[in-house]
């Protein structure tokens, strides 16, 4: 039986998409892109681990690291939208609701992703101040966007929790909806836990958990 939306090659039709769908291949596409990035950069930084003076002074050890782990997170982040919205309108039984605010969502999100990793391999070295936490990297392992991207992340996720919760209501609200829209509140809820200061290392450490472990792992990865 053929499956909707791939032609007899398996190649995707996407003439025979609904809106969402065509969303969803979006999403799939920059994940792929990432997913290449984590590899090449993983393996720049173990050439570097064996080798230290492969690319010394020109590609620090350090970025690739930063680099190759923030590229895993951000296409299971895509990979993850993409996914719902795949299956939304067909669980649903309706188009998606504000379509339109999710196609500008994924252009803004996939350009700021782009902007945050080219800060990331030309602006690491100089003193660090209020003005880079903000614009340039927050310091912090495995969370180190700038606090502007950190925003720009809620803000991307609190649309697309409006796309998916607002299609369910005008539509088939069913189990998997529900779950969808319990799931996506902490998908925006718990990355709220890491961005704020605390001079306490120890209280530091333990809202960092949240957004590491209790955000990526409990609520997308999952």
């Amino acid at each position: 039986m053929a499956t909707p939306g791939l032609n007899t090659l398996g190649k995707l039709d996407t003439a025979n998409l609904n809106g969402g769908q065509k969303l969803a291949v979006k999403y799939f596409t920059v994940a792929v892109v990432l997913f290449g990035a984590q590899i090449f950069f993983g393996l720049l930084a173990g050439i570097q681990y064996l080798k230290p003076d492969f690319l010394f002074g020109i590609l620090d050890f350090n970025v690739n690291r930063m680099v190759h782990i923030n590229a895993l997170v951000v296409w299971l982040l895509f990979g993850f939208i993409g996914s719902v919205y795949w299956m939304l309108e067909d669980e649903a039984g309706i188009p998606v609701v504000g379509l339109g605010l999710g196609k500008l969502i994924f252009w803004i999100f996939t350009l700021a992703v782009a902007v945050v990793v080219v800060v990331y391999l030309l602006i690491q070295v100089g003193p660090g101040n209020e003005s880079s936490i903000w614009l340039i990297n927050e310091g912090r392992e495995y969370i180190e966007a700038p606090r502007w991207a950190d925003i720009g992340i809620v803000v991307c996720v609190l649309s697309f929790f409006y796309n998916v919760a607002a299609t369910f209501a005008r539509g088939r609200y069913t189990g998997v909806g529900g779950v969808l829209v319990l799931d996506l509140i902490a998908l925006f809820g718990l990355y709220l836990a890491g961005m704020f200061y605390t001079p306490n290392v120890s209280v530091d450490q333990y809202w960092w958990w949240w957004v590491i472990h209790l955000w990526v792992e409990a609520t997308w990865e999952v």
